[in-house]
């Protein structure tokens, strides 16, 4: 691979290929339960205790011995009340004598000896007199109102196989088999990073000459929605050393790396010096606007390098990042939907590069904009390819182009 400091030009395809070639592949990790919904298992969850994993109460009431109380639906028993139940606070010890029973809480441990818990509405004349605790039973009662010990699973059972998609009621049992973490598969964490000493962060006070950075977040915000786990770099200036630490915290915990800024042809760009001694190779890649690209590996890990300006950001992403995530993620959500429209309006575009324009696409047609402004690019709903042509007569011809869809993976990213 050449070697930062050389450049080569590129066609749109060649590029994409360029990149494809570094290899992205989506990986098992093990993620927090709460952070799995949607995921696919990958493996299987097996209980390592029973679960329940002791007899206990479905309801409140008094456990009994059914014979004590057999017939007491036409001749009522009273039993001695020997002990409380509660659950969390019960004892193993506990246990019920013949002629006894033993209040208990929904939850509590099963005494000893029980074998019927009679709920509390079908009894009557639980009172107290000298000390000593009685209550009419009225009914036998048709169900244990027991949960069996190991009644959902037994200690080595699969509870959830491998390849099922989790749900919140999945994830829920994951947590009362006492699990936090499980594998997932198909798992994908890019790294991103702004670069200029333009640039602050959101939340601080900009001073003369700065701007907000708006592209990590913009894009960090699709990958979390195509399902990619999402590491977002605080924004470096034009600091080489500083910017080659961000690329090494990033090398550390991602899959990918994603950049913005630092790839022209100036004398303050740091991203091509930081890299200057990394297999990367920058590209003038035959579209407008994004012409300046690059990619390659840093320390291994595979890194895309875009250009800074917002639009321009934005449309080098679609075209050369989310394919390849969506590709490495294998979730039809995740990928977008050409589809061919006409455009209206004139548009010039330089005779031997195509152009990619932001528009609101409407059915067939797209009304496209030229502006490279904030404003513009918040407004736009899609974006048109439009190949190499002196002018492009109003709503002639049939392009591709895709909208910004509001669909999400089956399990969205998450910020790492």
């Amino acid at each position: 691979m050449r070697r930062t400091g050389t450049s080569t030009n590129r066609s749109v395809d060649e590029h994409r290929r360029a990149i494809a070639d570094l290899g992205l592949a989506a990986r098992d990790r093990s993620v927090p339960i709460g952070s799995a919904v949607g995921a696919v298992l990958a493996e299987d969850v097996v209980a390592e205790r029973a679960l329940p994993a002791f007899d206990n109460s479905a309801v409140d009431g008094f456990a009994v011995r059914r014979t004590d109380v057999a017939g007491a639906h036409r001749l009522p028993a009273t039993l001695t009340v020997s002990a409380r139940s509660v659950a969390g606070r019960g004892s193993a010890e506990l246990s019920v004598a013949p002629g006894e029973c033993v209040q208990i809480m929904t939850g509590a441990i099963l005494p000893r000896g029980a074998d019927l818990v009679v709920p509390v509405e079908q009894t009557s004349g639980f009172v107290t007199s000298f000390g000593s605790d009685t209550v009419t039973i009225c009914s036998s009662g048709s169900k244990s109102s027991i949960r069996g010990r190991a009644s959902d699973f037994g200690a080595g059972d699969v509870a959830i196989r491998v390849g099922t998609v989790l749900t919140p009621a999945q994830v829920g049992l994951l947590a009362a088999l006492g699990r936090t973490h499980v594998r997932i598969g198909s798992t994908l964490t890019v790294a991103v990073l702004s670069t200029g000493s333009e640039i602050c962060c959101a939340g601080t006070t900009p001073t003369l000459g700065e701007c907000f950075d708006a592209n990590s977040p913009m894009i960090a915000a699709d990958l979390l929605r195509c399902g990619a786990d999402v590491h977002l770099e605080s924004a470096v200036s034009d600091d080489v050393q500083a910017c080659r630490e961000a690329l090494a915290r990033c090398a550390a915990v991602a899959d990918v790396i994603v950049t913005t800024g630092g790839i022209s042809a100036g004398t303050e760009e740091v991203i091509r010096l930081a890299l200057a001694d990394h297999d990367v190779t920058f590209a003038s890649v035959a579209v407008r606007p994004g012409k300046p690209q690059g990619c390659g590996r840093f320390d291994g890990i595979p890194i895309i390098c875009l250009p800074g300006n917002p639009v321009s950001a934005l449309i080098s992403y679609e075209l050369f990042v989310r394919p390849v995530v969506a590709s490495a993620l294998q979730d039809p959500a995740a990928e977008r939907t050409v589809r061919t429209v006409r455009v209206r309006g004139d548009v010039t575009s330089p005779s031997i590069t195509p152009r990619v324009l932001l528009g609101f696409i409407d059915g067939a047609d797209v009304e496209v904009t030229q502006s490279h402004s904030m404003r513009a690019l918040a407004a736009a709903n899609g974006m048109v390819v439009v190949p190499p042509c002196d002018s492009l007569p109003q709503a002639t011809g049939q392009y591709p182009a895709w909208t910004f869809d509001s669909r999400t993976a089956s399990r969205p990213g998450r910020y790492v």
